[in-house]
C-alpha cells in the first residue's frame, strides 16, 4: 500500500505516509503550559499506534503581543524545551518523527474570554474582531500590528524553530491557514497595510517571507518547513483558488519543505473543520491541484480517516501523505490495523466533534465521544480485576456495548442481552440517510467487536427483573435505550409515522410530507426525505434560526443547515399541528388557524427512557447501573462515556 511505504519531507524520512494532523489539546498539559505525562501519553499512543509525523497542537512563537498565551508552552522556556525532548524521545522509541507547529497567534479571531480588559486584540490591519460577542463596537476592533512588531514577530519564528530542533523536533509546520494572523497578513481581506507587508499579493507574503527566511537563518536550510494553509477561504472577499495556487509557487521558491493543504477560515469554518455531513476527502481535489503546479510533497487532509480513500488518494497522485486529525483519536491504532489487515476494527470518526472540540470550549481536556481513553490514558486507565467477577449487560445498544467491551478488559466474565435480533439499538435509525454513514460504520464496527471478544451474546432476550435476579452476576449494567413517545392523532394512523418508523424503512404516504418537530431528528428525516424526491414541510414550535439547535458543534449545525435550503424544505415556525383532515394538516401558527397541504405526517417527537428494569430492580445492592438513554437519552457521546465509567469504576 502507498500509505505504508516510507516517504520524505525534504531530507527527513518519514516511515509511512500517515501525518497526525494539529488538533488543540486543551487540558492535556501542566499549569504552567508545559508538555507533561499527560500531555505525552496522548501522543504516544497514536506513535505507538504506527503513525510516521506527529503535528503536536500549535506552539506561540511570542508571548509579546497576546497576554493570554504567556500561560501557554514557551520554547524559549528550558523547563518547557526539556519536556520537548521527553516527548521527542518517546516518539522516536516508536519510529514516528516530530513536529511542531509554530503560529504566529489569533489576530482578529482570538477568543474573547482571553482578551484583558482594555487590550485591543492585533491583526494585519485595523480589522473587525471575528466574535460576534466582543462587548462593544469599540472593543471589537482590532489594532494594526506596528512595523516594529511585525518585523519582531517574523524574527520569533527563527528563535522558535532553532529551540525546536534543539529540543528534539523533526521539522516544523507553520500555521498559515483557517484566517489566524499569518493568515491575516496573506490576505487582501484582511490586509491593507501600505507599509512592506502589504499592497500587492507579493507584499502580502513578505511577513512569510521573513518569517521562512528567519528558520532558515536561526535553525538550518536542513531543517524542513511544512506550510499549512487554505487555497481558498470560500468567502466573499477572501483568497480565491487562482491565488491560493500562485501561493504555493511563491512557497516553493522561499524554501519550504512540503505545503499542507486546506480550506476555509473562521467565517466558513465548516471547511477546516469539517462536520459530519461533509463528504470523505472533501479537500481531496484542492491538494490534487497544488500537486500538479509544485514539485513540493503536498500533504491532503480533511476526513481522509477511510482507509480506502486515503489510500485511492495517494495512489492517483492527488497527494504525497495524508493528514488525519480526529480519525486518530477515535483510533490511535489506525495505522497498525491498516498494516495488518484489521480494518474492519477500526473505530470510526463519527465527525461529531463533541469529544474533541466542544470538550475544549466547555473547558474539558480534549478526548472523543466513542473513545472515552483519548486524552485520558493514564487517568482512565482500565485496571484489571483482582478477582475473577462477572457482568450482566442488558442492551445492545452503544452504552450496552461499551461497558461490555470495558468488562472484557478488565476480565469480567461478560454477558450480554439484547431484547431485538440485532446491535445497535437506535443507531439503525440514526444511520439510515447517506449523509450519516459514518454512524452505519461504527454499527458494523460494533457488530464486528461482540463478535471477537469472549462475550456471551443473547439475542431477543426481553429481560424481566425476574430473569436478572435469577441470573446473579456479581455486577449489572441496565441499557434499555429509549424509545419515541406516542405519536399524536391516532384517528389517522395509517398517514402518521414517527421518525424512527421512516428511518427504520416504513415509506409516509405520498409526495407531500409534513415532518412535525425541528430537533436534529426531525431535520435530518427531513433532508433525508427531500433527498429521495418528497416534498417536505417542517413545522416546529421553535423560531427558524433555531432549528436542530440541540446540535452542539457549530460546524455541523451550519451545514445541516445548507442542506436543508438545498433541499427545498419550507420550515414554518411557530407551528403546532393540532388536526388532520381529508386534504392536509390544520396547524395552529403563533394563535391562526394554517392549512397545511400533506398526504402524510411524520411525528419527529422527543424521546423517552426505556427505564422499567431500572425501576423494577433498583440498586439496593449497590451493584445495579444504568446507564446511556434509559437514564437520560442524549447524545452517543454520553451512552458510550456512560457505559465506560460505570464499568471501569466498579472495584476500583
Amino acid at each position: 500500500m502507498k500509505l505504508l511505504e516510507p516517504g520524505y519531507i525534504g531530507k527527513l524520512e518519514i516511515k509511512n505516509r500517515i501525518v497526525l494532523a494539529a488538533m488543540g489539546a486543551h487540558g492535556l498539559h501542566e499549569p504552567d503550559g508545559d508538555w507533561g505525562e499527560r500531555y505525552r501519553a496522548y501522543y504516544e499512543a497514536r506513535a505507538a499506534g504506527g503513525v510516521g509525523l506527529i503535528t503536536t497542537e500549535t506552539t506561540f512563537v511570542s508571548q509579546a503581543l497576546e497576554p493570554f498565551t504567556q500561560g501557554l508552552f514557551n520554547p524559549a522556556s528550558d523547563k518547557h524545551l526539556a519536556s520537548m525532548r521527553r516527548l521527542a524521545d518517546t516518539l522516536h522509541s516508536y519510529g514516528s518523527k516530530l513536529s511542531i507547529q509554530l503560529t504566529a497567534g489569533f489576530g482578529r479571531v482570538v477568543p474573547p474570554p482571553v482578551v484583558p480588559e482594555g487590550v485591543k486584540p492585533v491583526s494585519a490591519s485595523e480589522n473587525t474582531h471575528y466574535s460576534p460577542v466582543m462587548p462593544d463596537e469599540a472593543a471589537s476592533r482590532c489594532r494594526a500590528i506596528t512595523t516594529e512588531e511585525a518585523e519582531a514577530l517574523a524574527r520569533s519564528f527563527g528563535l522558535a524553530a532553532m529551540r525546536c530542533r534543539e529540543g528534539g523536533a523533526d521539522c516544523v509546520e507553520l500555521h498559515g491557514h483557517e484566517g489566524y494572523l499569518l493568515d491575516q497578513f496573506m490576505t487582501g481581506l484582511w490586509n491593507r497595510r501600505t507599509d512592506r507587508y502589504g499592497g500587492s499579493r507579493e507584499k502580502r507574503l513578505t511577513f512569510a517571507r521573513e518569517a521562512i527566511a528567519a528558520i532558515q537563518r536561526e535553525a538550518g536550510t536542513d531543517f524542513p518547513v511544512i506550510y499549512r494553509y487554505g487555497i481558498t477561504h470560500y468567502l466573499e472577499g477572501g483568497r480565491e483558488e487562482e491565488e491560493g495556487l500562485w501561493i504555493a509557487t511563491e512557497l516553493e521558491k522561499m524554501g519550504v519543505a512540503a505545503l499542507h493543504v486546506d480550506a476555509g477560515c473562521y467565517e466558513t469554518h465548516w471547511w477546516p473543520h469539517p462536520p459530519q455531513y461533509a463528504p470523505p476527502g472533501c479537500m481531496v481535489e484542492l491538494a490534487a491541484k497544488v500537486k500538479k503546479i509544485s514539485t513540493l510533497p503536498v500533504i491532503a487532509v480533511g476526513r481522509l480517516q477511510y482507509p480506502e480513500v486515503a489510500e485511492k488518494t495517494l495512489a492517483d497522485g492527488k497527494a504525497d501523505f495524508i493528514a488525519i486529525g480526529r480519525g486518530l483519536l477515535s483510533e490511535p491504532q489506525w495505522v497498525n490495523k491498516v498494516q495488518s489487515g484489521r480494518i474492519e476494527e477500526i473505530c470510526p470518526c463519527l465527525g461529531c466533534h463533541e469529544g474533541c472540540k466542544w470538550q475544549m470550549i466547555v473547558g474539558e481536556p480534549t478526548s472523543c465521544s466513542l473513545n472515552p481513553a483519548c486524552g485520558h490514558e493514564i487517568e482512565w486507565a482500565l485496571t484489571p480485576l483482582k478477582q475473577k467477577r462477572s457482568l450482566l449487560v442488558v442492551g445492545g445498544g452503544p452504552a450496552g456495548i461499551e461497558a461490555a467491551r470495558v468488562g472484557v478488559e478488565r476480565g469480567f466474565d461478560v454477558t450480554l442481552w439484547e431484547a431485538t435480533d440485532r446491535l445497535g439499538g437506535n443507531l439503525w435509525p440514526a444511520a439510515k440517510p447517506d449523509f450519516k454513514h459514518d454512524i452505519l460504520d461504527y454499527i458494523n464496527y460494533l457488530t464486528e467487536l461482540v463478535g471477537r471478544l469472549p462475550i456471551d451474546i443473547e439475542f431477543n432476550k426481553q429481560a424481566a427483573a425476574a430473569d436478572v435476579k435469577g441470573f446473579a452476576a456479581d455486577y449489572v449494567i441496565i441499557a434499555t435505550g429509549a424509545k419515541m413517545v406516542l405519536p399524536p392523532f391516532s384517528e389517522a394512523t395509517d398517514r402518521v409515522l414517527t421518525a424512527i418508523q421512516v428511518l427504520n424503512g416504513m415509506e409516509p404516504q405520498g409526495e407531500q410530507v409534513l415532518v412535525m418537530g425541528g430537533g436534529i431528528m426531525g431535520t435530518e428525516t427531513a433532508v433525508y426525505l427531500a433527498n429521495l424526491g418528497r416534498q417536505v414541510v417542517i413545522s416546529t414550535r421553535r423560531e427558524a434560526d433555531q432549528l436542530a439547535v440541540e446540535l452542539f458543534d457549530h460546524n455541523n449545525h451550519a451545514m445541516l443547515m445548507q442542506m436543508v435550503e438545498a433541499a427545498g424544505i419550507d420550515v414554518l415556525p411557530g407551528t403546532v399541528p393540532v388536526k388532520i383532515d381529508s386534504d392536509g394538516v390544520v396547524a395552529d401558527q403563533n394563535g391562526v388557524e394554517k392549512k397545511i397541504r400533506a398526504d402524510s405526517l411524520v411525528f419527529a417527537g422527543p424521546l423517552q427512557s426505556v427505564n422499567e428494569l431500572t425501576k423494577a430492580l433498583g440498586n439496593t445492592a449497590g451493584n445495579i447501573f444504568s446507564v446511556g438513554d434509559c437514564v437520560k437519552p442524549d447524545r452517543i457521546m454520553d451512552a458510550v462515556w456512560g457505559g465506560f465509567k460505570a464499568v471501569r469504576e466498579i472495584e476500583l
